[in-house]
């Protein structure tokens, strides 16, 4: 089954309104590529966790400083932090819940040293029973990256792994001028969650909105299409359960 209509297949997975049903009750760990993809790809979740105070952390592995390239690297660097902070404020975690790798955005490493030092930085910190990441197969190299961080930590840690889409939806939902690879043939059936999250969807719009310089309101680089924005405003979110 290729990429598309796979993902379609997974929009059918079993529904539950419960963070607990997609997490469990120990820490969880959500890997965001860039400052954004927490709340593009699984800000519901967050939030519903939050709610329910479930022990959750964020962790941005790169300093998304490469999307506005006339900017200087360090203002961009900090402006996205920030934004990052007020998104997981909308969601509703501390502070504190959020931390950020802080590595060079578009060469997140997806094997060898760098690899292995992103894995023993987030060991440091504790090992989590759930980790969620980005899609293995979402078009973007620091998407898949961060993947296999996660993956490599999850057999590190023998937490459950999980896997949220993003740009990976473009195969199913195709974004006017959006470059796509081949879509992947991939022959298992989807495992996972169909997220009910409508009741959390208003804190979503909100840490959405609060990375104001990905959805057109900093000239100069890169912008959310609105045909993504539209693919994360959906009532549901998709977490795909993966073998690490």
């Amino acid at each position: 089954m290729y990429a598309g209509d796979w993902l379609r297949a997974a929009e059918a997975l079993p529904e539950t309104g419960d963070p607990r049903v997609v997490l469990g009750d120990g820490p969880s760990l959500v890997l965001a590529p860039h400052p954004d993809d927490e709340s593009l790809g699984c800000g519901g979740l967050i939030a519903a966790a939050a709610e329910a105070r479930l022990p959750l952390r964020v962790r941005v592995v790169s300093d998304g400083a490469g999307s506005h390239p006339r900017l200087p690297r360090d203002v961009l660097r900090s402006l996205r932090a920030a934004e990052t902070r007020a998104a997981v404020a909308a969601l509703g975690l501390p502070p504190a819940a959020l931390g950020f790798l802080g590595l060079p955005d578009q060469a997140v490493p997806g094997s060898g040293a760098g690899l292995a030092a992103a894995v023993a930085t987030l060991l440091a910190e504790g090992a989590p029973s759930t980790i969620l990441a980005t899609w293995e197969h979402d078009p973007h190299g620091d998407h898949t990256a961060t993947f296999a961080i996660a993956a490599a930590l999850a057999r590190a840690t023998g937490a459950r792994l999980l896997a949220y889409p993003v740009w990976g939806w473009a195969h199913a939902y195709p974004i006017p001028g959006f470059p796509l690879p081949p879509p992947p043939w991939l022959p298992v059936p989807p495992r996972g969650h169909r997220f009910a999250m409508a009741h959390w969807l208003p804190a979503k719009r909100a840490a959405i909105a609060a990375h104001a310089s990905q959805t057109g309101q900093l000239a100069g680089g890169f912008t959310l299409p609105p045909e993504a924005l539209a693919l994360a405003d959906r009532p549901f979110e998709i977490l795909l359960e993966c073998a690490p």
